[in-house]
């Protein structure tokens, strides 16, 4: 291994948008394997929520490293760390919305998801109401996300399409 490689050289764009596809990829196989459960039916297993939050994230930090945003800040608290909402905001400032056209639902669906993440809530048991999207938002816009990031950046991405998003 060349001990002369940075951060930023180990860590590429298409290697976040293949970690984002996996973590998408087995939230829709928890849904899956859920779904068919009784109670499961709109609302699906908190871990599919929480993998599909994650696979987002690195949809984003995949649009902003392709867009020459360093590791270190992607990862720094300060820039942007785990916060979704800075990531697209940075996103949408470096060109995100030439390729991916946000709808209504799929901001309900991230705000939601990170009302549901608060204190880390959807990796530690968290009691009293809550509110989940439903699992077809979060779904296609995790999906769609990846899609549009993925043909910028050269990498696969997923055989679905949404009907209703045209």
């Amino acid at each position: 291994m060349n001990k002369n490689l940075t951060d930023d050289d180990r860590t590429t764009a298409i290697g976040l948008a293949r970690f984002a596809y996996e973590y998408i990829n087995a939230a829709m196989l928890v849904d899956q394997n859920h779904g068919a459960r009784p109670g499961f039916e709109r609302v699906s297993p908190t871990p599919a929520y929480f993998l599909a939050m994650h696979g987002i994230e690195l949809s984003f930090k995949a649009f902003l490293r392709h867009k020459g945003v360093t590791v270190r800040d992607l990862g720094s608290h300060k820039h942007f760390g785990h916060d979704l909402r800075r990531c697209y905001r940075k996103a949408k400032e470096l060109g995100l919305r030439e390729v991916f056209k946000m709808r209504a639902d799929d901001m309900r669906a991230m705000l939601l998801l990170l009302e549901l993440n608060q204190m880390q809530g959807l990796r530690y048991i968290r009691t009293g109401l809550k509110r989940f999207p439903s699992w077809a938002i979060v779904e296609s816009f995790a999906v769609r996300l990846h899609q549009a990031v993925a043909v910028q950046i050269g990498y696969q991405s997923f055989d679905i399409s949404y009907p209703s998003y045209g």
